[in-house]
This record gives C-alpha cells, sequence and structure tokens, in this order.
C-alpha cells in the first residue's frame, strides 16, 4: 500500500483540525477564506451531530494515518444511517459517494497538512536555518498553467506573494513548497531569492451576495488564503474542543476592547412603526421589503438578509430596538469583532451563536454598544448606552471570527 505524505500524521496538521470549530453549512461557499482555517464545514450539512460524525472520521485519518479506504466505508456506512442527502457528480449512487467521500477526505487531509507544514517551515529555528521557500508543483497529470509556471520558483519565506498563494491553491492541488538553506539557493545556482510574480488581482463579485471580491488567476474563488497563516494569526484558542469549552473560553491573546467608533447611520425617529424598522434595515442591505439576499460579513460568512429575522413564519416583526436600525446593519457590515460560542440552555442542545459586537461614539450622549447576535432560532438585537467595559468583556467569549482592532479576519 502506498502511503501519501498528507497522510502520515504529525501533530501540527492534527492541531490544525483540533482547533477549528464545527460551522453547520447549506453551501460550499456560505464561509470562505479566513473563515474556512477556522471552522469545519461540510457543504450540505446543517446538523452538528452529524458534522460532528464526519469530522471524527477526518481527525481519526489524520492522526492516524488511515487511508481514503477507510474513510470512505465510514462515510458509507454514515449515509446508510441517516439518509444524508447530498449534492455530488457521478451516474451512479456508487460513484455519487465515492466523489463526495473523496471531496471531503482529500481537501481536509491536505488543508491540515499544509497548514501543518506552513507552522513548521515558520519555526524561528528553522526559519534561520531556511529563509528561502520553494514552490514545487505536484506534477498532475493535469496541471493547472500557472502552478507549472511557479515551480521551481525561490522566494524569501516572507515574501507577501505567499499570503494568497501558498498552497493549496484550489480544488484538488497538490502543489508544495519546500525551505531552502543558503547553501542549497546557491545549489541551485541563484545568488538570492527570485522576484515575485505579479498576483495580477482583478475584482470579481461574489455570486452569493453581488460584493466585490478579489480574484486571482491561478486560484480557485475561496482559496486566495493561506490556511496556516490564518490560523497562526487567528484569534481562535486552540483549547477549545466542547461546546461547553467553547462558550466559556476567553482567548489569552484576544486585543484590548475597541474604543468607540463615529458612524454615519442616523438614530430613526421613536414613533415609527415596527415594519418600517424592518424595512430600514433591510435598505441598509439593498434588500427590498418582502424580499431576501446575502451579505457577506468580514470574517467571510454569510448572512441571509430579510424580514425573518425579526419575524417567524411571515409573522408581523418584533423590534424593539428599532430606532438603531441603521446602526444594527452598521455592526454587521463594519462590526468591531465577530464571536462565535455555543449557547447552553439548560438540558437543551448546545446551539453555536455568532456575535456582531460595535461600540458606537454618540458625542454627548455618550456610547453605543449594538450587539447582533444570530442563533438557530433568528436573530436579536441588544442595545445599550450604559454598558460598562466589564459586562462587554463579558460576551467575547469563545471563537474571535474577526477583529477590526487586529485588523485580521
Amino acid at each position: 500500500m502506498t502511503v501519501s505524505a498528507t497522510q502520515l500524521p504529525f501533530q501540527e496538521a492534527i492541531d490544525f483540525l483540533k482547533g477549528k470549530v464545527n460551522m453547520p453549512t447549506k453551501r460550499w461557499d456560505d464561509l470562505l477564506r479566513p473563515a474556512q482555517a477556522r471552522a469545519f464545514t461540510v457543504a450540505g450539512m446543517t446538523r452538528d451531530d452529524w458534522l460532528s460524525e464526519i469530522r471524527a472520521a477526518v481527525e481519526k485519518a489524520r492522526a492516524e494515518g488511515t487511508g481514503f479506504n477507510d474513510f470512505q466505508k465510514t462515510f458509507n456506512e454514515f449515509v446508510d444511517r441517516t439518509g444524508w442527502q447530498f449534492n455530488a457528480r457521478g451516474k451512479t449512487e456508487e460513484e455519487q459517494r465515492a466523489w463526495r467521500a473523496a471531496i471531503i477526505y482529500k481537501t481536509n487531509m491536505r488543508v491540515s497538512y499544509m497548514a501543518g507544514r506552513y507552522k513548521q517551515m515558520t519555526d524561528p529555528a528553522v526559519l534561520k536555518y531556511r529563509p528561502y521557500w520553494q514552490y514545487k508543483h505536484s506534477d498532475a497529470i493535469h496541471p493547472r498553467p500557472l502552478h507549472l509556471s511557479w515551480n521551481g520558483m525561490v522566494l524569501s519565506a516572507d515574501d507577501p506573494w505567499w499570503n494568497v498563494h501558498f498552497p493549496p491553491n484550489g480544488w484538488g492541488c497538490g502543489c508544495d513548497v519546500i525551505g531552502l538553506s543558503e547553501r542549497q539557493l546557491k545549489a541551485l545556482g541563484k545568488s538570492g531569492p527570485d522576484q515575485a510574480p505579479p498576483d495580477n488581482g482583478y475584482e470579481g463579485t461574489d455570486p452569493r451576495t453581488g460584493q466585490p471580491e478579489t480574484r486571482y488567476p491561478g486560484v480557485d474563488r475561496g482559496w486566495e488564503y493561506n490556511p496556516g497563516l490564518d490560523w497562526l494569526e487567528g484569534v481562535v484558542p486552540t483549547e477549545m474542543r466542547t461546546a461547553a469549552a467553547i462558550a466559556s473560553t476567553v482567548p489569552a491573546d484576544r486585543p484590548a476592547l475597541p474604543e468607540p467608533r463615529a458612524s454615519k447611520a442616523e438614530i430613526l425617529p421613536a414613533s415609527l412603526s415596527a415594519e418600517t424598522y424592518v424595512n430600514r434595515f433591510l435598505d441598509a442591505f439593498g434588500v427590498k421589503p418582502n424580499s431576501a439576499g446575502y451579505y457577506r460579513d468580514a470574517s467571510g460568512g454569510v448572512v441571509t438578509i430579510s424580514r425573518d429575522l425579526f419575524s417567524q413564519a411571515g409573522a408581523t416583526p418584533s423590534f424593539s430596538a428599532g430606532r438603531y436600525a441603521l446602526m444594527i446593519a452598521a455592526a454587521i457590515q463594519d462590526p468591531d469583532e465577530i464571536w462565535a460560542a455555543w449557547a447552553l440552555a439548560g438540558n437543551a442542545s448546545p446551539m453555536l451563536q455568532r456575535t456582531y459586537i460595535r461600540r458606537f461614539d454618540m458625542g454627548k450622549d455618550g456610547n453605543l454598544l449594538v450587539q447582533f447576535v444570530w442563533t438557530k432560532k433568528g436573530w436579536r438585537a441588544v442595545t445599550s448606552f450604559t454598558a460598562t467595559d466589564a459586562e462587554i468583556e463579558a460576551l467575547r467569549v469563545g471563537a474571535m471570527l474577526y477583529s477590526q482592532a487586529a485588523g485580521q479576519s
């Protein structure tokens, strides 16, 4: 049996997977870019218990070095037992199952391997001896032309080009990076690193939201990030493992509490109806009344924007914080921070919630805190003029998905 290098267990790759937070999603691009470095997802899987089961199989493969055949057997048993319906390519059910199992297995194994490699290669002791990195093409039968053109290129380890192009650079990309010493660089006939190729980034459009997004030739959409970099420079505490831990974990390296920021968002009159407040909120996202749209937040996650955020099954919306509708919209569009944490309520199943926090400088009227919380049961907005720093700190628990102060997501 041939064992792939990406299949071999090593601690950094194991830690990368274990540091993730389960995120139920409906589509593969519900979460993109840095959010993928911090979340474990399977497109179309919205039940956390099912997600946990597939994740356990992936982590077992990563930790024990078991191959695809073992994972596929577990995947088939899971589908037989649960009846999970999924999208896949193939003419027969057997082909569809094999295709979907391969996507889940290969993507997680490859990304975790390269994230682990990045951590190893950026260790200060390793960088001191191997300050140069060489791009290695995978020798695929059907190579991507640009990936092939990068083969053998040597850049400094701190070259910004790696922030986007450190592999994998797309679905099925098997490219690698190896560290080189000064002696090895000279053995290649080079007196210094090569000039990084232009990234030729261009503006595209997010097909889900209509928002602009930067694309790069040679890099598949959604892969224009460096998983290892976002993992190491992120603020998701690696000790988070269970729902109870996530609910109470306070990252040791979280940034200082952001200072209140000014906003152009106006405070609406107190005399408007709840329906009017909801419509003004929707309008801030370009969504018409009784319609729906998508918005991709600063962490890379998609938010569905509709009146159902404030009501269920078409009922009259409830919007007690309606005067601050536009500020609540601004808290989603330009938050200070975004957090993910498990809400534990009695004997009920844990519920993952996403919290957007934004403080507004209201001048002589004081500071306004807006907290917009999403849960499986819907959204709720909390506003306060009197929240103390300690009360706000109490909200900053779990996994920080985005920090405006840290300049990252």
